[in-house]
């Protein structure tokens, strides 16, 4: 990906960020999230509930755990180190950045009820509030990731094109699942898609402005 589309995608994102936090998180913003909650959870269809909870589970801490593991294992083994530090550090730094605007913004979910965070059954007394959903961001970050190895190394565009548009719509997919089944609102997973977006541009363009200064220096000491 170019430096370029990054540093629009940043500054687009986290714009749209800014405007959903400030629209959505007033007073008011919970009159305009409910009603497209209540749209969603007016259809009663059990195919309907059954595919949203299967989408859903992507998002899931334990399917992004072992999706994350596997990809860092084959970028290890494959040694392709600035990948592996650029997920590791987007993956954990995802996280942990999740965490931080939950406990700022201490949003309640549209069921009203308060949860925990679960991790293979295990709760962590750590509550999980809605406002961004951490299952629309993992999946958002690790599917960038994937997007941004599929424009490193996939050559034909005609496949780029494709697989670009899939990850697209999973991304919305298990946005939309998240509404679907009452978890969040929608300010929460729009929230959760251009702060990821946002992350994502900005360690993307470190990284690479780190691995260009390098190479830099290195063709310089070739060169002595």
């Amino acid at each position: 990906m170019k430096n370029k589309t990054l540093a629009i995608s940043f500054l687009l994102s986290i714009l749209v960020f800014i405007l959903v936090t400030f629209i959505f998180t007033v007073d008011n913003g919970f009159t305009y999230d409910q009603v497209i909650v209540d749209k969603l959870s007016s259809i009663n269809s059990g195919t309907f509930n059954s595919l949203m909870e299967t989408i859903s589970l992507f998002g899931s801490s334990e399917v992004i755990l072992l999706i994350t593991v596997a990809l860092g294992l084959i970028l290890l083994i494959r040694k392709k180190w600035f990948q592996l530090i650029l997920f590791f550090v987007l993956s954990v730094g995802g996280v942990a950045l999740n965490f931080a605007l939950k406990m700022a913004f201490q949003r309640e979910r549209p069921d009203g009820e308060a949860t925990m965070i679960e991790v293979f059954n295990y709760t962590l007394e750590i509550p999980s509030y809605s406002f961004p959903s951490g299952h629309t961001m993992r999946a958002t970050i690790l599917l960038l990731f994937i997007l941004y190895l599929v424009m490193e190394y996939l050559l034909k565009s005609i496949f780029r094109r494709i697989v670009s548009v899939l990850i697209i719509l999973a991304i919305l997919s298990v946005a939309v699942s998240r509404l679907a089944l009452e978890a969040h609102f929608l300010s929460d997973t729009l929230a959760a898609i251009s702060i990821s977006i946002s992350w994502f541009a900005l360690l993307t363009l470190i990284f690479h402005k780190f691995t260009s200064k390098k190479q830099s220096s290195y063709h310089r000491t070739i060169g002595m």
